[in-house]
């Protein structure tokens, strides 16, 4: 469980030193560790593969089998902060105890309502736990209050693409979010949100085309692409089916 929201040190193009904040989402606050070498832990990031991004200081560290008991200490001294329920949330999240965890998002957004970050992590719980109107709610709340973050965006038009009850879904609302994360933010994982946008709704072409772009760009993250590949053949399968 790393300080922040998933911070992490790493080096840059000059060989430099430099603290890197993901927005707790392309490391998370929980992290997997890929080894440990003396004072620093080096982590993954999510969708990077199995090569450590960075590290981590041993100090600013805690693991995970402790962490729900250290931040119930954390509470218990100072239950006004919102800090600590949301890292008790993080941990109960990773240890599968979605209902703790929701509790303890909650609670952290009544006591810090204006934090972004809050409604996103909520928002992911009640994803998995199939709240496809809470999550979209909270997803778009955290939009709302930081409108030039990008994944926000992402995670709403996530909800609108493919929730797992169809009633929910809402294609061109899809479409338009994940577009307006593009512009924000070019990043070719949202490509792949919108080629599943185009395939729900039938567009069975701009489904193929698009997913193709995502995994043809240089930037994909490799630990996707399996996933990707997989997808794309489905497209491409549907695509060949109706053309009979």
């Amino acid at each position: 469980m790393l300080k922040g929201f998933g911070d992490y040190f790493g080096v840059d193009a000059a060989g430099q030193t430099k603290l890197i904040k993901p927005d707790g989402l392309g490391v998370n606050i929980v992290a997997v560790v890929e080894r440990v070498e003396g004072d620093r832990i080096w982590i993954k990031a999510n969708g990077a593969g199995d090569q450590a991004v960075g590290w981590v200081n041993k100090s600013d560290a805690i693991a995970l089998d402790n962490a729900v008991a250290y931040f119930t200490a954390r509470i218990d001294r100072d239950p006004a902060g919102w800090d600590a329920y949301l890292r008790r949330a993080e941990a109960e999240h990773s240890l599968n105890q979605r209902d703790a965890a929701i509790a303890d998002y909650n609670r952290a957004i009544e006591l810090h309502p204006d934090e972004a970050f809050l409604f996103v992590r909520r928002g992911r719980s009640l994803r998995i736990a199939k709240d496809c109107v809470g999550a979209a709610a909270d997803f778009e709340s955290a939009a709302r209050l930081r409108p030039q973050w990008a994944e926000a965006y992402n995670l709403a038009a996530g909800i609108y693409a493919d929730c797992a009850d169809p009633a929910h879904r809402d294609f061109p609302k899809a479409i338009a979010l994940i577009q307006h994360a593009f512009e924000l933010s070019p990043n070719p994982t949202y490509l792949t949100v919108l080629a599943l946008a185009y395939f729900r709704s039938g567009d069975l072409e701009k489904a193929v085309a698009t997913q193709k772009r995502a995994v043809e760009s240089p930037a994909f993250p490799p630990g996707y692409r399996e996933d990707a590949l997989r997808q794309l053949h489905e497209y491409e399968n549907a695509l060949a089916a109706r053309k009979k």
